[in-house]
């Protein structure tokens, strides 16, 4: 048969019986029937008609039985309007197709409203605040803990050190037992943080922990105590252990327990979050009817008494303190709001901040791009180690041991190094590495644009995100640089 004056008929055949179902046939069960369309067999003997129903009440087998009965005078008015010879046998078909369409609509439409579809960039853009719900395993081991220490990561930056002191004095204001912890020769502008006077200092930590020993450690912008260089050996005594991090797990250690949550611009945002919870208090009511029998004994009366008294924590302020050390970890951890971690809850959570009274442009002075005159000589030695690879598109520099001593430095100087690397144009990845022991260096790694140092960082036991990652390399500094030199060259460019 020709396929032209098949698809031709077809086409003729399903708008006459449309118009012939709209205009002459009164039967209500039709009424719900929509055509769509007609397949005729080789020798045009029968004519296989699908039809589906729609609307309220629209029954299949009933809307069957209606055109069943109106076959007869279909296939005649059919016959006579086309001029057919001879009319093919009409047998109708349900068609279902219509009906998992529009199933499938509203599933898409469902998941479209949940933000199934949108890219992780457009996720993070729509997220709010409030989305970093802190889980209830980790508040809830928080308000039974009693002697607490808080601990940020070795060589703490901002974020870890005011996430550190924003979560020791919201337990302070608990009632708990809690001591902040961090290391000997703290970055400049740490020092200047609210509460960093009473911290204890990491070589203190052993008789400290002897002399009264905490039920509880929680780490900060870390998730394994091996990130705590001197005091781990200290912190593996203390059997509960929790975490507090925005970084991506990594390594072949299971991280503590905890919260982890990647989405989140800096560990203080999470903190906030944290304090926002436990500062609700979960006070038991008090029991107004409890009475005490005529004839009961005082020692009953005092029970009594006690079992009336309520449990749990009072409801609590945030400070101006917590607030202030928050916002110094969320606008360092974010460049200022420069790196592409800033989303539109960064913005939020510096709003609250600063409501509360923070003096945004002090805490910004304070922390940001401020150096010491060692950090200054240190700084002029690491840009003369400058090498570009990959056609200038790798960027490695690094600090040597040697160059600390000349300078009266320390590594707590190189915070921020990385950024000015970061800032030259042309550069995709900056690669900077820190002596830290004999044929031992902590590389910092970034990206601008598109790339994964995470991943790069990962092969080591380290992590970060995927735009800043760090990790601990054991081996010649000049093998360290062909390896890191080719992985990154290897990575696809957007």
């Amino acid at each position: 048969m020709d396929p032209y004056r098949t698809n031709k008929m077809t086409h003729a055949i399903l708008e006459v019986l449309s118009e012939l179902l709209q205009a002459h046939v009164k039967d209500p069960r039709v009424g719900f029937v929509t055509l769509g369309g007609v397949k005729l067999n080789r020798d045009h003997s029968v004519a296989e008609v699908y039809f589906s129903v729609m609307g309220e009440g629209a029954d299949p087998a009933q809307s069957l039985e209606g055109l069943k009965k109106a076959r007869g005078f279909l296939q005649a008015k059919l016959s006579k309007t086309l001029g057919m010879r001879t009319t093919p046998d009409l047998r109708f078909v349900y068609d279902e197709s219509l009906v998992r369409g529009e199933l499938l609509d509203g599933l898409l439409a469902e998941l479209k409203g949940k933000g199934e579809f949108l890219t992780e960039a457009e996720k993070r853009r729509q997220l709010c605040l409030d989305d970093l719900v802190p889980p209830a395993h980790l508040l809830t081991a928080l308000r039974l803990a009693r002697v607490v220490w808080v601990v940020p990561h070795h060589n703490p930056d901002p974020d870890a050190m005011g996430a550190a002191l924003a979560l020791g004095q919201a337990l302070q204001a608990m009632g708990r037992q809690a001591r902040v912890l961090s290391y000997p020769d703290p970055a400049v502008g740490l020092t200047d943080l609210p509460g960093h006077s009473q911290v204890l200092v990491s070589d203190k930590a052993p008789d400290a922990f002897t002399a009264e020993e905490p039920d509880t450690i929680v780490l900060v912008d870390c998730h394994r105590i091996d990130r705590t260089g001197p005091l781990e050996e200290t912190l593996a005594r203390c059997e509960t252990r929790l975490a507090i991090d925005h970084h991506l797990v990594s390594g072949r250690r299971a991280p503590e327990p905890g919260w982890i949550e990647a989405r989140a611009c800096s560990t203080c945002t999470l903190i906030y979050q944290v304090i926002s919870e436990l500062a609700k208090g979960d006070l038991e009511p008090v029991d107004e009817d409890v009475e005490v029998e005529e004839g009961a004994e005082e020692g009953a009366e005092a029970s009594a008494v006690e079992a009336a008294e309520p449990e749990g924590d009072a409801p609590f302020d945030m400070t101006l303190d917590m607030a202030t050390n928050l916002y110094a970890g969320l606008v360092n951890d974010t460049g200022g709001f420069r790196f592409d971690n800033t989303v539109p809850f960064t913005f939020e959570l510096a709003r609250r901040l600063s409501a509360m009274g923070v003096d945004t442009a002090k805490v910004a002075a304070m922390t940001l791009h401020r150096y010491r005159r060692a950090g200054i000589e240190l700084m002029q030695r690491v840009l003369a180690t400058f090498q570009w690879y990959d056609q200038g598109r790798i960027l490695v520099l690094h600090a040597s041991r040697a160059m600390i001593e000349e300078t009266g430095g320390s590594m707590a100087d190189t915070e921020g190094f990385v950024n000015i690397a970061t800032a030259v144009d042309g550069v995709r990845f900056v690669v900077f590495l820190k002596e830290i022991g004999d044929d031992t260096w902590r590389a910092s790694l970034r990206v601008r644009g598109d790339g994964d140092v995470q991943q790069v960082a990962a092969r080591y036991g380290g992590g970060g995100h995927r735009a800043a990652a760090g990790c601990t390399i054991q081996g010649v500094h000049a093998d360290i640089v062909d390896d890191l030199v080719a992985q990154l060259a290897a990575m696809p460019r957007g």
